[in-house]
């Protein structure tokens, strides 16, 4: 390795330059590649593995029962390994799934963002001197998580036709069907145009040595997007009088066996530090199987002696390495500096081979010093993000004019007029949306309802008073610290304030209860008359919708689910009569876990003529989008949501309905006065000041419900583990009353499901913290133990 003792600034370019081919001076050997495949398909495919690969190939493909037995050959420690490393793997990246976004811009104006998997996608797996089984893991489990419908992999065979059965086993492992005995070039080509065998990707992963960073830059000129450009692999550590220079040796050595092209760079903060990892390295160096491999990338490998913290920053920056280990006393100082970096590994004991095989991030990063724009893989990798957007007639009022202004002095006619029409059309509409919304909601309130005049408070009058306002008016106790001598605000508007621009509602649309179960029975004492109406749920779903109908004296009409737990909307309108008032629908639905058909959601709300309360009470841990948008668009629509779940304050028992603004002063008629305590609506206000700390937990919760449910799935005792849209996991055991009691024995409690409809011998479990998950798993093992001992 060459030492350069402080070299200046003018030096650092040199210093900074990789030893690999230039990519573009390899694109007159990769084009003719792409134009033989395009022409010849699996014909020039099978005539390049003969000449790259030195192998004749019948089929392309590797068939599908060599593909289900190929961890049979494999070590049992190596299949572990394989098995904790996807896991961590799964988790993290399960944590990077997107929540949509949902911004009222104007009123009347919302817009959305949401992501969307990217449908084919391809994955090349380097398998020439070593072959990297962990980069299946790192490619294939984040596109099985985004959704990918269609994955594609292709991995050079060896001289006998055949595949490292660790590179299958992990394909097997992951759910990854079409593996193609592919290498190189002609690989990238394969996958970019498609043959005969091989299907064409929409977009290609994985790494590769210069040539297959060649194809696959040379594929993005063609129609086909790729992770990133990058070429051989590097490191860069930073290391301080504390550093351990056997470790720091280890690490550099561990990049540079990688090949010959890799490269190491070792920015030490003295020159003791320097000599001390130098003798390390070739102490080293000398017991590596693969010992010339790490020489040759030795001596395209630098040392830089640069004492002053601030000169080590700013060559790192410059650098821009794909990975980082910072090797100092205090590594997060050092690292909250760096802004061009693939992956940092902060401390002394974060070896970089962690971040390669199992410590969860992804090893898939930008080389070549494009770390300065661009990120690693990730679950958004395999993602488009897709934009809507809804205007109301409220919306083209807010916002119409200035659509027609802007279009009109970009002297595009055709834009403003688009718009212009509907700001007419919105002028002539004769009935206002409220009032369309009176007329929709008149004809099913109850009579008595409909003539009783709205609980008074002259607080409501005088807009809640100010610092000033002497209250003589509710008969309450004038004396008392902090406010809680008080009745509450009757209307809440403190919270509905800040809440409904966070759900993209208006606050006249929003009804704050003791729970969503006030605002369950409200629909029953609003809408329904005793010993007369009905109303329609699913089965099985949430349980209070029947006990409401029950203590208010109603008819419930149970329509079964389907086997899959899914409905049909016309199974619905078949249950529904005259004196049907209210349809029930729980999505994601409780306790199953699964959305229901938006479709057939849509179909209820079309043709059935009573009112619709759609309870959302787990939607935010759903890839669903929420119908809040969509209330103007439906008068007869309530959803239910609450903060005892993704808000993670059950304790406060508040609960939300959001409806029209008719709908919700018919509940303001009839619920109690002051109904939500202050404490409720002050705890309610300090979370609605950060949602963003909501938005991290939910993806945590996300994570471990992902990583519980690929645990559970390997306990004997678990026959299904049901998909699930919710912070819970509907899960089927051998004998669901004897294992919720033994769990129970272990002081882990969940829900036994066991008697509810389609769910025979099911615990509904809910996702815990990370550690009450490790002890339910560790107690179902042991449960696991006891009942085949």
């Amino acid at each position: 390795m060459q030492l350069h003792l402080s070299p200046p600034r003018e030096l650092w370019p040199s210093l900074a330059a990789r030893p690999a081919l230039s990519v573009v001076d390899l694109f007159d050997t990769v084009r003719p590649i792409f134009e033989s495949v395009e022409q010849e398909g699996d014909a020039a495919l099978r005539r390049y593995e003969e000449r790259f690969d030195h192998v004749l190939l019948d089929d392309l493909r590797v068939p599908a029962e060599t593909l289900a037995h190929a961890a049979d050959g494999l070590d049992a420690s190596l299949l572990d390994a394989l098995r904790l490393a996807k896991t961590n793997i799964e988790r993290f990246h399960a944590a990077q799934r997107f929540s949509p976004l949902i911004v009222p811009t104007a009123e009347g104006v919302v817009c959305e963002q949401h992501a969307v998997p990217i449908e084919r996608v391809g994955l090349y797996i380097p398998g020439g001197s070593a072959p990297l089984f962990s980069t299946v893991l790192m490619l294939a489990v984040p596109a099985v998580l985004a959704g990918c419908r269609e994955i594609v992999l292709c991995t050079p065979p060896d001289r006998s036709g055949q595949v490292h059965p660790a590179i299958l086993a992990a394909a097997q492992l992951c759910g990854v069907e079409r593996v193609y005995r592919l290498g190189g070039a002609q690989a990238i080509a394969a996958m970019a145009l498609g043959t005969e065998s091989v299907p064409r990707v929409d977009k290609i992963f994985g790494p590769g040595n210069a040539y297959v960073m060649a194809a696959k830059q040379w594929a993005s000129l063609h129609g086909v997007a790729i992770d990133m450009p990058a070429g051989p692999s590097e490191v860069e550590v930073i290391a301080d009088a504390t550093c351990v220079p056997a470790f720091v040796a280890a690490d550099l050595l561990s990049q540079a066996e990688h090949g010959s092209d890799s490269q190491v760079v070792l920015v030490a903060m003295t020159e003791a530090v320097a000599q001390a990892v130098v003798a390390e390295v070739e102490r080293q160096v000398v017991e590596l199987p693969r010992r010339e491999v790490a020489e040759r990338s030795l001596a395209n490998s630098r040392i830089l002696v640069l004492p002053e913290e601030k000169a080590v920053v700013a060559f790192t920056n410059f650098y821009a390495p794909e990975h980082l280990i910072i090797a100092t006393e205090r590594p997060r100082d050092l690292a909250q500096q760096i802004t061009t970096a693939g992956s940092v590994f902060l401390g002394h004991w974060s070896c970089e081979s962690a971040g390669d095989y199992a410590s969860g991030t992804n090893h898939t990063l930008p080389t070549s010093g494009y770390a300065r724009a661009y990120s690693g893989l990730s679950l958004d990798s395999f993602q488009r993000k897709t934009t809507w957007q809804t205007l109301s007639p409220q919306g083209v009022r807010t916002i119409g004019s200035c659509v027609a202004e802007m279009a009109d002095a970009e002297q595009l006619a055709a834009h403003a007029r688009a718009m212009r029409l509907r700001m007419a059309s919105v002028e002539e509409l004769a009935v206002s949306e409220e009032d369309g919304a009176i007329e929709a909601i008149a004809p099913l309130v109850r009579p008595n309802i409909q003539a009783l005049a709205p609980y008074s408070c002259a607080r409501d009058e005088f807009d809640g008073g100010n610092d000033d306002t002497v209250f003589l008016d509710a008969n309450e106790s004038p004396f008392g610290e902090d406010g809680l001598n008080r009745y509450p605000d009757p209307l809440q508007r403190a919270v509905k304030s800040k809440l409904a621009p966070l759900k993209g509602v208006r606050p006249g649309q929003i009804f704050l209860g003791n729970g969503s179960d006030e605002a369950i029975d409200l629909v029953f004492r609003v809408f329904c008359r005793p010993a007369v109406d009905n109303v329609v749920v699913l089965d099985p779903s949430y349980g209070m919708y029947e006990v409401c109908a029950g203590v208010n004296d109603v008819e419930c009409r149970k329509v079964p689910l389907r086997a899959d737990y899914s409905f049909a909307a016309a199974d619905v309108l078949a249950a529904t009569d005259a004196q049907t008032k209210v349809v029930f629908l729980c999505s994601p639905n409780n306790p199953t876990g699964n959305l229901l058909p938006e479709a057939e959601v849509s179909a209820v709300l079309r043709d059935f003529s009573g009112i619709v309360v759609l309870d959302e009470a787990y939607i935010d841990f759903s890839p669903g989008s929420t119908w809040r948008t969509r209330l103007d668009r439906y008068p007869r629509l309530i959803l239910l949501s609450t903060f005892s779940k993704a808000w993670a304050s059950a304790s406060i028992r508040l609960g939300m309905a959001f409806a029209s603004e008719t709908i919700i002063a018919l509940f303001n008629k009839v619920k109690y006065p002051y109904n939500v305590n202050i404490l409720s609506q002050r705890r309610a206000l300090q979370l609605l000041e950060h949602p963003e700390r909501i938005d991290a937990e939910v993806q945590t919760i996300l994570g471990e419900r992902e990583r519980l449910r690929v645990a559970l799935i390997g306990n004997v005792l678990v026959q299904t583990v049901f998909p699930s849209d919710a912070n819970f996991l509907l899960v089927r055991v051998a004998d669901a009353p004897a294992v919720y009691r033994a769990l129970a024995d272990h002081n882990i409690i969940v829900r036994n499901r066991h008697r509810v409809t389609l769910c025979a011998d099911c615990l509904r479990i809910t996702i815990g913290t990370p550690e009450e998950n490790d002890a339910l798993l560790c107690a179902l093992r042991d449960i696991a133990a006891e009942t085949t001992a």
